[in-house]
């Protein structure tokens, strides 16, 4: 379930659909920037540190005042301190616990009350004195070091709409799907708003806390040239509704895999490996998931890997023990009159059904170059063998495209989502490895670039 104070503003959602994006195109500016107030960075950087997630809005004063204004200083006081901010930046931190701070510039408004000698520069309203008691009991201290990443995230946060989160911030949003995100499990993104028809957005992510970020990290090259924004009103004709692209598996099963319990688990009952699951994630893969209007699925997945041809052994290995627990659930294999003889070895297709007949999924296995061995698994659909095969070493990082209104009708997207979110349309995500990494952290930090069309 995610916390209402969360629904409330729909930009943070944006962690799920890019990746996990979402939109909050009603609370983003007019256009109008004014030079930023927060002379004093210390207390961003304490936020930024202590908080779940926190979210930097633009003061539009041509809309109304957001209720959580309304609630803090009052309807009247609010609509006042709103049209005499406009241009101006305010921020939601969500702490550890308890309702969301709101923090706002010190202006000759600001009760004395709501100013600490700790956090000067800004205002301070608290959902109730229990929290804001509380906060003040840590004692916080404000003499930090910020790492480049951490600065970098700062002045988003300063200059325009923004967001940062941690893992609780995150699965606070995400719920089940928390798993998928691990490699973005910490992270700030820049939020653009373009002429009311795009949100895109552009910063930092990593399955490690921006404070430990090393100071030679730098931003990826080639990523402004990969990436084009949408136009139109159909962004892309994309029949499909999910197509992951990866240099590996890591980022969407790691954080599983490398789980002990579960790892043991997927031994125990499908006799893989961890030496077949290391292979696992080191594949490269591509994931496709379709929107199904006839048969017994909502959807179909299909997902096609690359091992190399040493690993050729621990493949046939792994789906043999697969196919004896299939069986042993019921279900009957039929190997597919396609298998035949190539040119590097043999190539396999086997179609699984059920007890009715139905067909419940599909694998084919074959060899495209004498250094390969190729995997595709299909459930709820055809297996499309059309595609050429993927390459051993294909580019780094990771391209995600997506359709909101067939993930919507597939049921991925709940109605907890915000509504802008599940009436948006196709949306973009390029992912790829900042440069500067130490060693043996090359797939830890990432640079990322997206775009949700907003129909």
């Amino acid at each position: 379930m995610v916390p209402r104070s969360f629904r409330d503003h729909p930009i943070t959602a944006t962690l799920l659909v890019l990746s996990i994006a979402a939109s909050a195109a009603g609370l983003f500016a007019s256009g109008r920037w004014l030079s930023p107030r927060f002379s004093d960075q210390g207390s961003l950087l304490f936020f930024l540190r202590e908080s779940r997630l926190i979210q930097s809005f633009n003061v539009d004063s041509a809309q109304s005042p957001p209720d959580v204004w309304r609630r803090r200083l009052g309807a009247n006081a609010a609509t006042q301190r709103w049209q005499s901010s406009d241009g101006h930046r305010w921020w939601m931190v969500w702490l550890q616990d308890g309702a969301p701070l709101l923090v706002l510039h010190r202006t000759k408004a600001s009760e004395p009350s709501r100013v600490s000698s700790l956090f000067p520069d800004v205002e301070l309203l608290f959902a109730d004195e229990l929290h804001r008691k509380s906060f003040f009991s840590k004692h916080p201290s404000r003499f930090l070091t910020p790492s480049s990443l951490e600065n970098d995230c700062i002045d988003r946060l300063i200059r325009s709409p923004a967001v940062a989160w941690n893992p609780s911030g995150l699965s606070g949003i995400a719920g089940p799907l928390a798993f998928a995100l691990n490699s973005g499990s910490h992270g700030c993104l820049k939020l653009t708003l373009d002429q009311g028809r795009l949100l895109l957005l552009d910063g930092s992510v990593s399955s490690r806390p921006l404070s430990s970020a090393p100071p030679s990290l730098r931003r990826p090259p080639g990523i402004e040239s990969a990436f084009q924004t949408f136009v139109g009103d159909t962004p892309m004709n994309n029949r499909l509704a999910l197509h992951w692209q990866g240099a590996s598996t890591r980022p969407l099963f790691a954080s599983l895999l490398q789980r002990r319990l579960i790892s043991d688990e997927i031994e125990k009952t499908y006799g893989l490996t961890p030496n077949f699951q290391a292979q696992w994630l080191g594949a490269p893969m591509d994931l496709q998931a379709q929107l199904r209007k006839d048969g017994p699925f909502k959807a179909s997945l299909q997902l096609s890997l690359a091992f190399k041809a040493q690993h050729a052994e621990s493949l046939k290995t792994g789906l043999a023990s697969i196919a004896l627990n299939l069986e042993q659930r019921g279900l009957r294999p039929q190997v597919s009159s396609s298998t035949a003889e190539t040119d590097n070895g043999q190539s396999t297709a086997v179609i699984w059904k059920g007890a009715n007949q139905n067909v419940l999924g599909r694998w084919y296995v074959d060899s495209p170059r004498p250094d390969q061995i190729s995997l595709r698994l299909s459930l709820g659909g055809p297996l499309d063998t059309g595609h050429p095969p993927l390459k051993l070493k294909p580019k780094s990082g990771l391209s995600i495209r997506f359709d909101a209104k067939q993930l919507r009708e597939m049921g991925w997207l709940k109605a907890t989502w915000p509504s802008l979110v599940q009436q948006a349309g196709q949306g973009e995500l390029l992912v790829k490895p900042m440069l500067g990494s130490r060693s043996g952290q090359t797939d830890t930090w990432y640079w990322i670039k997206g775009q949700l069309s907003l129909r």
